[in-house]
């Protein structure tokens, strides 16, 4: 990590940061201006505000690095995805990190171990919906298919069962194709049987 990320942020700095979780959003938006504006020292700060006793703070410092993160905040927002107390927090923090084609280039941190981490462990479940659906969109990986069957196999909420299926179609080209023969089989078992019920219904009444 470079000095400036290293060193302690100025007190303006520090400001624009704790800004990033202000309820008015113009005043959000001129911080981001000043940060990014600020490059590395920028980072420093907004890498500072992650640990802001305010969870708005940390929230808004998360989403930041949405599109300003480089790999030297990884680790900072591995922790927070993972400890944050605020579920808000550890939620965006997960797709900060784990969302690419926002930033200057993408980050080259273990995203897929971050995400099969937090899909089967966070206590939340929007925090978990986040890290299965940015599964789907991670390089095919056997940790991530593993982790997809497991959840998939336990679930019992629709929606991150949902998730997980759709994921595991893009980690598994074995498992999309399975799924997707049997759609086709459901569709044409379907078809064929309203097929049946309209030749039935124009059949010649019986005398």
């Amino acid at each position: 990590m470079s000095d400036k990320l290293d060193s302690v942020p100025t007190c303006e700095l520090q400001e624009r940061a704790e800004q990033l979780g202000d309820h008015d959003w113009g005043i959000v938006m001129e911080a981001a201006t000043a940060l990014a504006r600020a490059d590395q020292e920028g980072i420093a700060a907004v890498l500072w505000g992650l640990s802001h006793p305010k969870a708005r703070v940390r929230r808004g410092c998360a989403d930041f690095l949405d599109h300003h993160g480089t790999d030297a905040c990884f680790a900072t927002l591995h922790w927070v995805a993972l400890h944050d107390p605020a579920a808000a927090v550890r939620r965006v923090a997960v797709h900060s990190a784990s969302c690419q084609q926002c930033k200057p280039s993408p980050l080259t941190g273990d995203l897929v171990g971050l995400l099969v981490q937090v899909a089967l462990e966070d206590p939340n479940r929007h925090v978990r919906d986040k890290a299965i659906g940015g599964l789907g969109a991670q390089p095919q990986d056997a940790r991530a298919v593993a982790a997809l069957e497991q959840i998939l196999h336990t679930e019992t909420d629709p929606r991150l069962w949902s998730q997980a299926h759709h994921a595991l179609k893009h980690q598994d080209p074995t498992y999309k194709a399975r799924v997707d023969a049997q759609a086709r089989e459901r569709g044409i078992a379907a078809a064929r049987a309203v097929k049946e019920q309209a030749l039935l219904g124009h059949s010649p009444e019986e005398p």
